[in-house]
This record gives C-alpha cells, sequence and structure tokens, in this order.
C-alpha cells in the first residue's frame, strides 16, 4: 500500500477511513471534474444502512460499483474524470477508483493501463493490476518494464508489484510461478533503487519466487550481494527470509553463515516432559565448537504442535545469532510459552521439538501437552 497507508481514524481501523464524510467529499470531488455527475446520487447509492456493517474491501467495491453506475457509459470518458479526480482524492478513494479500472476495464486495455500508470502514484495499482497480468500476461511485460525506470517511485513499484507471482489477497500469475524468467528481468532494473517503497516491494516479489523456486532465488541472491551495493543487499536479506525460516541450507553461506558448522550438541532437554497448557518451558543445550575455526551459527527451534485433528504441524522459532570462537563453549536456553493465544489454540498430545543449527537439524526430543 502507499507509504501514508497507517493515517487511521481514531478507531484504528481502516474500513472507517471510508465514511460518510469520505464519499460525500468524493462525490463533490467528481462533481468539479464532471458537472453532469450525479453527487447526490452517488452518495445514496453508497451510504445505505448495510455500507456500515461492511468491511474495507467491500467498501471499497461498494464505491467502484457506484461509480459503474453514475459515471459516463462511455468508458473512455469516465477514465478522464477519474484521472482529474485523482490529485484531489484519497489513498482509499484513488483505491476504489483502480478498482474501477480492475473490474470494467479489462476490454479497454490502453485506456486502462494508463488510468493505472496515473492513478498508482496517488494510491496502489497492485490489486487492480492482476487480471491484466493474468489475461495480458506477454502484453503487460514491455509496459513493466518501462514503469520500471520511470521517475516515480509509485510506478517503478507497480513495476515491482505487478510482477509477483503470488501476492497477497490477490490471485497468483501461473505463467510467473511456473517460469519467473521475465520477473527477474524486471527486478533485475529495481534491485539498487533509491526508494524503500520499491525495495521492498523488490524483496516481497523474490520472496514469492523463492517459495516455488529456492535455488533460483538464492543463485539470484548470490549474484546481487558481489556488487556489494547497500540498497541490494537489504534487498537479498528481506528476500530470503522465507528461505531462512524454513532452514533451506543453501541460503545461509549467503549471509555469512558456516556452509556446514563443525559443533556438538549435548543437554539438549526441556526442564519438563510433560506440560500443562498454559505454562511455559525452559529449552537449553550446550554447544561446543569442534574446529580451532571461528563459525557464525543461525540458531533456530522447530516446534510440532498437536492439532485438533490429531496430526502435527511445525512452527519455526528464531532463538539466536552466535559468532563462535574456535573450540569455544556455549551453553543456551530460552523460555517458551504453551499459554493460549488469539493466533494460536493449543491441543493435549505428544509434541516434538527440533534444534535447527543453520538449516541444518541437529538435535530432537518428544514432550506431551496436557
Amino acid at each position: 500500500m502507499a507509504p501514508d497507508i497507517e493515517i487511521r481514524p481514531e478507531s484504528g481501523l481502516w474500513k472507517d477511513s471510508i465514511n460518510s464524510e469520505t464519499v460525500k467529499t468524493l462525490a463533490a470531488q467528481l462533481g468539479r471534474a464532471s458537472k453532469k455527475f450525479d453527487q447526490c446520487g452517488f452518495t445514496d447509492f453508497i451510504l445505505t444502512e448495510d455500507f456500515f456493517k461492511r468491511e474495507l474491501k467491500e467498501r471499497i467495491n461498494t464505491i467502484a460499483e457506484a461509480l459503474k453506475e453514475f459515471l459516463p457509459k462511455n468508458y473512455h470518458q469516465a477514465i478522464k474524470i477519474l484521472i482529474k479526480t485523482a490529485p484531489l482524492a484519497g489513498t482509499f478513494e484513488n483505491w476504489a477508483m483502480l478498482t474501477y479500472v480492475e473490474k470494467f476495464g479489462l476490454d479497454y486495455f490502453d485506456e486502462s493501463i494508463q488510468a493505472m500508470e496515473i492513478l498508482t502514484r496517488y494510491s496502489t495499482a497492485e490489486f487492480a493490476i492482476r487480471p491484466y497480468m493474468i489475461q495480458h500476461t506477454e502484453k503487460m511485460i514491455p509496459i513493466l518494464h518501462k514503469w520500471a525506470v520511470d521517475n516515480n517511485e509509485h510506478v517503478r513499484r507497480l513495476a515491482a508489484e505487478g510482477t509477483r507471482p503470488r501476492g497477497v489477497w490477490m490471485p497468483h500469475v501461473e505463467q510467473f510461478k511456473k517460469d519467473p524468467t521475465e520477473v527477474l528481468r524486471i527486478l533485475e532494473i529495481l534491485k539498487a533503487d533509491s526508494s524503500l517503497y520499491v525495495r521492498k516491494a523488490v524483496a516481497n516479489n523474490l520472496n514469492d519466487i523463492s517459495k516455488d523456486h529456492p535455488l533460483l532465488v538464492i543463485k539470484t541472491g548470490k549474484k546481487w550481494l558481489k556488487q556489494n551495493c547497500p540498497e541490494t543487499n537489504w534487498i537479498v536479506k528481506h528476500a530470503c527470509r522465507t528461505l531462512l525460516k524454513k532452514g533451506q541450507p543453501e541460503v545461509f553461506p549467503l549471509f555469512g553463515f558456516t556452509e556446514k558448522p563443525k559443533l556438538k550438541i549435548s543437554n539438549f532437554k526441556m526442564d519438563k516432559k510433560k506440560i500443562t497448557i498454559g505454562d511455559s518451558a525452559i529449552i537449553s543445550f550446550d554447544l561446543l565448537s569442534k574446529t580451532s575455526k571461528n563459525q557464525k551459527l543461525a540458531i533456530d527451534y522447530k516446534l510440532y504442535y498437536m492439532k485438533k485433528n490429531g496430526k502435527q504441524s511445525p512452527k519455526v522459532f528464531k532463538l539466536s545469532e552466535k559468532k563462535m570462537d574456535g573450540n569455544q563453549h556455549i551453553p543456551l536456553s530460552t523460555k517458551h510459552s504453551f499459554k493460549e493465544m488469539s493466533t494460536r489454540k493449543h491441543y493435549a498430545g505428544k509434541h516434538s521439538l527440533e534444534l535447527i543449527i543453520n538449516g541444518n537439524i541437529v538435535a530432537s526430543l518428544d514432550f506431551s501437552l496436557s
């Protein structure tokens, strides 16, 4: 989303940024862009009792439907009104206008592409662009290359977001999931972008690719890191977060972690073998370096939670990053809570625990939760 998206109403909910005042203001702005625009009809169409029961995206869609109803039936004329209104409207209002383009503009490719290029500067066209990417993939590629060198950071970001194979809250681009070659060509242009907003999009795109082509992302990261550019280095680290969390062994050397650490692990244990839901337990172990050389370690643990269906589901937790001197001995421990959370419900039964260092499982144990 746009950099100022965190500006929220008193409720703290994004959806409440789209309220009666917002809709009336947008109607007035559209009315200034077109004297024939029916401001009262537009606001009455949107501001029903049900509107305020709807979530953010439903409210956005409702405004887009109202635009369809009250803008000129001629799509070219409608787009001219939206482009004229965009600089006056807020982030969410522009998102609604882009949703109009997303829903009703596929048959008007050139006008829609022009609209997205302009409107994305005031919000984001990352959602609106998806059906165009899916239905016109090849046709979109040269457009995205042009956007990747645009002077405006919002347009450059759209080049990175638009080519994401997966994305969030949006359909996938199956062609790019199978073969991300064209995506990487665009990201290559943006890999040292001056804007953090753009760099985050590049990293998120690479992270998407890593879920289907992990070794390709590692190869790309290795090549990019050779340039020793701080902006690019940040992208690579952020892009590899899923690979690091999953413990893909080949990714750790990219960030200076020892490829095949020489260690002895002893006394790997929990202070309780039977744990009650709501309790905490101490996980502890000893590390002994088995070499005279220094080693850099990423130390994680994977806990296999029992689920309601009787099967285990793993979750990785970051424990520590350590630089070990030659032949050094380090005792380590961490406290893990089994309290009920809104994001995790615990179930009684057998659980498993694995200690992972630089992507390799080095110790494991079982315990019971009751």
